[in-house]
């Protein structure tokens, strides 16, 4: 990480964009200030090869995205940078995670538990949980005897202010005896779609109406944004459409979608393309930028001039389709 951001602080100095503001996100004592300056720095640097860079360039809102780039013989190509950092309630659901991960590995049995969040209004009392399944267990040892069989069980707790904590727990009988309670989380329900949608429709507030834009995701959160997330976000979750009067299993059902994402004819028009980061904390130039083009955008961004290495692209290829260029990204 070190030499990463030592870097990225060379290419800040070398495009005279370390000025005070952005020393003071850098040195920030608040992570998400340090890292979002990082990924914006590094975004730069990454699509630098694409033309000049113009920092802040002034216009809507008194600045137009983080950047311009100015490739030959193109318009300025305008770029906001957001990151998505997790939400409040993913924050609960990792803190509790990990009290109640605490709490299961130091109880002796021969179950593994898997964990899954129903309710949440406050913080989980790890010695409550411990107690609680020292409990479960001992009842279930004697009735369940069979390797791989399993129960499911509520743990549910209140605190002084009528805050609720309510938690499904899974116990999968295991052939060993004794051990630390082995612990998983099964159920990490990510917002990851909406909060993608948040940060684009927040970026447009910033980008010109009539100029190519392109808005650059970076997911600081574990879970990332994979490809069938982005589908979701730019034009929506995938719809089945069945052929009548034909006999059942003759005809594959067409997968089409409805446009009720982030690309619809009426008000997504600004947006040239959304891009995805993936960042790599590593001393040398490393990472990939997955790039989902707006079909229905009015300004559109060639596809030649963003073909760097390791940048996958999604474009329109016909109305109705498209199709990634060179070929679609891996799974990161």
């Amino acid at each position: 990480m070190r030499g990463c951001v030592n870097r990225l602080i060379g290419f800040a100095e070398r495009q005279g964009v370390l000025n005070a503001e952005m020393l003071s996100r850098l040195r920030s004592n608040d992570y998400e200030q340090f890292k979002s300056a990082i990924y914006e720095l590094s975004v730069g640097e990454f699509l630098s090869p694409v033309g000049k860079l113009k920092w802040r360039p002034p216009g809507r809102n008194s600045r137009v995205g983080e950047f311009e780039i100015a490739p030959p013989d193109h318009q300025p190509i305008f770029v906001e940078v957001k990151t998505i950092f997790e939400s409040d309630d993913m924050k609960r659901q990792s803190r509790n995670w990990e009290l109640i991960k605490e709490a299961a590995h130091s109880v002796v049995s021969s179950f593994r538990i898997n964990v899954e969040f129903l309710e949440l209004q406050c913080d989980v009392v790890p010695r409550r949980f411990r107690g609680w399944l020292r409990q479960v267990v001992r009842q279930l040892d004697s009735v369940r005897k069979t390797a791989e069989e399993t129960t499911e069980q509520i743990f549910e707790d209140i605190d002084n202010q009528g805050n609720i904590v309510k938690v499904k727990v899974e116990f999968t009988k295991s052939p060993v005896k004794e051990q630390p309670t082995l612990c998983s989380w099964g159920s990490e329900i990510s917002d990851i779609v909406d909060r993608a949608k948040e940060e684009i429709n927040g970026a447009l507030e910033q980008l010109p109406n009539t100029k190519p834009a392109l808005v650059v995701l970076v997911p600081s959160v574990p879970f990332g944004i994979d490809e069938l997330e982005m589908i979701a976000v730019m034009f929506s979750s995938p719809k089945l459409t069945y052929w009548t009067g034909v006999a059942v299993g003759a005809q594959e059902p067409t997968i089409h979608y409805d446009l009720q994402g982030i690309v619809q004819p009426s008000i997504r028009r600004r947006l040239s393309a959304v891009g995805v980061w993936h960042h790599k904390w590593t001393r040398e130039p490393q990472g990939s930028l997955d790039i989902y083009h707006n079909p229905l955008g009015r300004t559109e961004i060639s596809h030649h001039v963003l073909a760097l290495p390791n940048v996958y692209q999604l474009i329109p290829k016909t109305k109705g389709t498209m199709e990634w260029t060179p070929n679609a990204p891996p799974s990161q």
